[in-house]
């Protein structure tokens, strides 16, 4: 399943047969009531001024998710001002003359004269003036910022309990996003009417600075890397080529004046979209919406571009080097997303990699040729591309990966598969269609795409229908025409690349008053409401619990489709078994009795079955999901796996080599690394990361013995979590395993962290721009009785853009693009509470961003406004945030894990609405002479070790001390 929903997220694999996009209408047409069949029920609506609405009513939780989309995005941007869209996504969060500011009109001549004096420094080379031109920007900046309310929209929303605020720029759109209490939709259509008709671009400097940061991150990330030199090669000069956060020049140059002009050209409601699917009566929320946006005019649409798409001719091959795991891409052009033969290529995709049984899934995956591999479509509303991608495994060569990829290339178009392997691959997009239409945000994606790709529902609707149709012919024809020698092969190699760097320019750090609010928010967050009663769970109602000579049963009903999933979760695991987890990495390459792991892998696909099992330090799982008719067969399938698998020769050899390969690609990746320090930081010897098997355990492991613990796992104890349409008595008979004497699991060793006498500095160096930067601060020992100070304090600090500390790390200073921070509680009775703060920042900012962020740890400035703030987001998650009934066993297991017996829920909510600043403070006091530890990841030539021991007692740590390998 994982993907499909990766190929065809927000339906990019859909595609309207037969018309070419110049052909096609610019806007859907309305549809008043839905269609027959829509599982979603949509209807389409056209206002006067053109601004098109989808709706699709869900009741399954009071809360609506809704888009509003842009068909405009970074292929639109102007050649000389690359990276605009992406910039104006950032701008389109700081408010309007209504909302951002205590007092417009005298912020409005300082907003002017920067605007102006960014032309002239989008036009000026000289550095000296370009230097007098940044500071005084940064003079006005500093007078804006005593009028400028920051971030005054996501704190809005945040006291209404708006969740998911956020926004995405893509190659042809842009997505603002928010997932609203229903009862709050008024407040939504009156805030985001003013953000898109009267948007005001204040702060910007600060926002700059922000988006240098990101685009710093990309230079560090890999994936980008390659991703960006694939795609520049594919492209050329069309405007698919370019990144969507632009070049460094242009980043260097931003012009106010430019942006104005892609907003007045692009975002207009004629062009634009809002999606809403949820909680809501259709009439009642499409008069809103009327009333709130339909007083926006409309305005000529922008011709379509026709940029020259040139093509590759030959192979053509492209090369970039990073200290990183080594990687090949191979990419052919196809065709746009309407194109006919789009249904045909979608399948062609799912029949190499189904991420289970397809051809590069059991030739190169399960044969282990390579460490990982995959392909993936690309269907763009002017063109597309297929990708497939390989890493090589310990000592191969990207040619010789790049010859495996070729070869299932050539199996596909000789016809290798079966009419049953695509009957499979459909059945799996039944499935995960099925999984998607639960959630109001696929809802939401699926009328997001079909606005953004120009696409008619009733073509967004026969999406299964056509790919039922389409046969083992069409896909050799798509296969054969369009997998030439056309082609481009794109390389990372090992080895150090030039890092540029963006120059930092110097402003002035703006003082953030969190008392100050613009007379619209006070209107809007006030309004009168009905708030609707929060919905607990309860025994009986929601759920079940069986005792079983196994353990207990936990099920829930499932109500809405024929899905089931299946979970057994054992108190095992490698601190108790310390080979067990890769006893279970061993079964999942093997088979079940005679049947060989290929075939078993194809059975379970054909189901519409998917089989996962995890493994940590303490716990491990198995997974069973899929057709609850399929139950019964994948039942057999999985105990005969267990109790009988079919291990090919060589398999436990191949496995070994891979995993030495990831072992040495884990200390170039800089997540890894950054997670392994921390590990160390806040563990010690007893970092998770350090308990991996090491090289030489891996090289030691004797099949027998993994053999023995994967077939011992279901003699211990276990709780089992179902949900479905099953009772709990049949589904008890299903899963009886017919023996007796289950063993206890071993007792569990509680979640400890070091307590430094003094700061702390783990530091780690690596060749990159960005440091990784990380606080933490081990805590009590899990006191349920203390969870709403636990909420409270976590909420405080980190719960979304109008938090502490991402207000006053990237709002206040600019200092990071990504800043978080928060306290976490123990899972398990026993455990101790961690209080934990994270950025990514320039490494020339890192002293003042790490002091920063440590400061607002221990002594977090308390604001009544802030309080209130948090407090209304935790009574609204409360009230309108139910579990859905896919969560409602893991969440009781949670609960008895931590010791609590139901729902704690209830009482909670009775605390946190009384909750008070000086509760939060009487908490927070803990940290205030409290150690800490820093964790650093980042490049010692750009941060001097003496500006590290100014954090605490400096340690550098090498690889080789983080890692067991």
């Amino acid at each position: 399943m994982k993907k499909i929903l990766l190929a065809c997220g927000l339906l990019l694999c859909v595609r309207l047969a037969g018309h070419a996009l110049e052909e096609t209408p610019p806007m859907p047409a309305p549809l008043a009531a839905p269609l027959p069949g829509d599982p979603m029920g949509v209807t389409i609506h056209r206002l006067p001024n053109g601004l098109t609405v989808y709706l699709s009513p869900y009741h399954v939780e009071p809360r609506i998710t809704a888009w509003i989309i842009v068909r405009a995005g970074s292929k639109d941007d102007p050649p000389d001002a690359t990276g605009m869209a992406h910039y104006l996504e950032h701008m389109l969060f700081k408010g309007s003359a209504n909302l951002g500011t205590i007092d417009y009109q005298k912020e409005k001549p300082l907003l002017d004269r920067i605007l102006a004096l960014y032309e002239k420094l989008f036009a000026a080379t000289d550095p000296a003036e370009r230097k007098a031109l940044y500071k005084e920007i940064d003079r006005y900046n500093v007078q804006v910022s005593t009028y400028a309310v920051p971030n005054e929209l996501a704190q809005a929303y945040r006291s209404m309990g708006m969740r998911g605020f956020n926004a995405f720029t893509a190659d042809e759109r842009t997505i603002y996003i928010c997932d609203i209490p229903s009862n709050r939709a008024k407040a939504w259509a009156k805030l985001e009417s003013d953000r898109f008709s009267r948007p005001v671009f204040r702060l910007f400097q600060t926002e700059i600075e922000t988006v240098y940061e990101e685009k710093n991150r990309s230079l560090d990330n890999a994936e980008r890397i390659i991703d960006e030199a694939l795609d520049n090669a594919l492209w050329k000069t069309h405007p698919y080529g370019r990144t969507v956060l632009g070049s460094i020049e242009h980043l260097k140059n931003p012009s106010l004046a430019k942006m104005y002009a892609f907003y007045e050209k692009h975002y207009i409601p004629n062009n634009m979209a809002i999606a809403l699917s949820g909680d809501f009566d259709r009439q009642e929320i499409l008069k809103l919406v009327e009333e709130s946006f339909g007083g926006w005019k409309a305005k000529p649409l922008p011709p379509p571009k026709t940029d020259p798409l040139p093509k590759p001719k030959g192979l053509e091959r492209v090369e970039v080097r990073y200290e990183a795991e080594e990687k090949v891409y191979m990419a052919w052009r196809t065709v746009a997303h309407n194109h006919a033969d789009a249904d045909a290529l979608t399948v062609m995709d799912m029949l190499m990699d189904n991420s289970a049984a397809g051809i590069i899934n059991l030739d190169l995956l399960q044969a282990q040729k390579v460490k990982t591999a995959g392909s993936y479509p690309n269907f763009l509303n002017e063109a597309g591309a297929w990708v497939l991608w390989a890493v090589p495994k310990k000592d191969q060569k990207l040619e010789e990966a790049e010859a495996l990829l070729m070869a299932t290339a050539a199996k596909l178009k000789a016809g290798e598969f079966t009419d049953e392997d695509i009957q499979a691959v459909v059945t799996n997009f039944e499935i995960d269609e099925k999984y998607r239409l639960e959630s109001n945000e696929s809802r939401a994606g699926f009328m997001a795409a079909s606005f953004s790709h120009y696409e008619p529902w009733t073509a967004t609707l026969g999406r299964m229908d056509r790919l039922r149709a389409v046969t083992k012919a069409d896909v050799l024809r798509v296969a054969a025409r369009y997998l030439g020698e056309d082609r481009v092969v794109a390389y990372r190699r090992q080895g150090r690349s030039e890092l540029p760097s963006i120059a930092k320019p110097e402003f002035t750090k703006l003082d953030i008053k969190p008392q100050k609010q613009s007379k619209l928010f006070e209107e809007v967050v006030h309004w009168p409401i009905v708030a609707p009663e929060p919905r607990w769970i309860s025994e009986g109602r929601d759920y079940t619990v069986t005792k079983l000579p196994q353990g207990r049963l936990y099920a829930a009903a499932n109500p809405v489709n024929d899905l089931f999933s299946l979970t057994w979760h054992f108190d095992v695991g490698m601190r108790h078994e310390r080979h067990l987890c890769a006893a279970l990495d061993l079964l999942d390459l093997s088979g079940a009795g005679r049947i060989k792991a290929d075939d078993f892998k194809k059975k379970l696909y054909s189901l519409g079955t998917t089989l996962n099992t995890s493994c940590s330090d303490q716990e491990s799982s198995v997974s069973l999901s899929g057709l609850e008719k399929n139950l019964w067969p994948s039942l057999e399938l999985m105990n005969a796996h267990f109790s009988a698998p079919n291990i090919a020769s060589g398999t436990l050899k191949n496995m070994v080599e891979v995993a030495l390969g990831s072992h040495q690609d884990n200390k170039k990746d800089p997540n890894a690394i950054h997670h392994a320090l921390a590990q160390l930081a806040m563990h010690g010897r007893q970092s998770h990361v350090l308990l991996e098997l090491s090289d030489a355990e891996l090289r030691s492991l004797q099949e027998s013995r993994l053999l023995e613990l994967t077939r011992g796992l279901f003699g211990y104890k276990r709780r089992v979590a179902y949900v479905g349409t099953r009772s709990p008595g049949e589904l008890a008979r299903l899963i009886d395993a017919g023996r007796r004497g289950y063993k206890a699991p071993p007792a569990y060793r509680p979640e400890r962290y070091l307590r430094p006498g003094r700061d702390k500095v783990f530091f780690v160096h690596r060749d990159m721009l960005q440091s990784q930067v990380g606080i933490s601060a081990g805590d009590e020992v899990l006191d349920t009785e203390h969870a709403v100070d636990y909420q409270f304090l976590a909420n405080y600090l980190g719960g979304g853009m109008s938090s502490l500390v991402f207000q006053e790390v990237r709002e206040s200073r600019a200092l990071a693009y990504a800043a978080s921070g928060g306290y976490v509680s123990g899972s398990r009775k026993g455990d101790e509470n961690e209080l934990w703060g994270y950025l990514g920042t320039q490494a020339d900012k890192t002293l003042e961003a790490a002091r920063l962020l440590r400061s607002l740890l221990r002594q977090p400035p308390l604001s009544e406004k802030r309080l209130q703030e948090t407090a209304h987001a935790i009574e609204a998650a409360y009230r309108t945030n139910p579990i859905k009934f896919r969560d409602v066993p893991g969440a009781i297991i949670a609960w008895e894990d931590q010791g609590l017996s139901g729902d704690p829920r209830p009482k909670r909510f009775e605390r946190a609405l009384k909750y008070r600043l000086d509760d939060l403070a009487r908490f927070a006091q803990r940290f205030e002479n409290r150690p800490m530890t820093a964790y650093i990841l980042g490049n010692r030539d750009r941060i001097k070790p003496d500006e590290l021991k100014m954090l605490g007692d400096l340690e550098e740590k090498t690889l080789d001390q983080i890692f067991p390998y």
